[in-house]
């Protein structure tokens, strides 16, 4: 009998609770909740802005010397921009890997 009592206390409570957010502090937390979410919503807005801020000026920048130089001739950005820097970048890399080579095996036979 015990169980059915506590049973039935339990399914009382459930319906004696009153809804949610429908009295006066209940409005209010409501209209809390409403302000953090467009809080929220305005502070994605603000990250993402910067965010693309940062990636336009990382796109419009001239990151190293090359690039400074071909903007100080004139050269307009784009895709033969792009491949030229980068032919010219895998260029420099074979050429030192090739220096260390030379180097290497000159130290190696001992005629630095």
């Amino acid at each position: 009998m015990s169980l059915r009592r506590a049973a039935l206390r339990r399914l009382l409570l459930l319906h004696t609770r009153r809804p949610f957010l429908t009295t006066a502090r209940g409005e209010v937390r409501k209209a809390s909740i409403f302000r953090d979410i467009d809080e929220l919503k305005a502070e994605t807005r603000r990250m993402i802005i910067k965010d693309v801020d940062k990636v336009k000026r990382m796109e419009s920048e001239d990151r190293n010397a090359l690039n400074r130089l071909l903007t100080s001739y004139g050269m307009p950005r784009g895709a033969f921009r792009d491949k030229l820097v980068f032919g010219c970048n895998v260029a420099a890399a074979f050429v030192a890997s090739s220096a260390v080579g030379a180097c290497g095996a000159a130290w190696k036979r001992g005629t630095t």
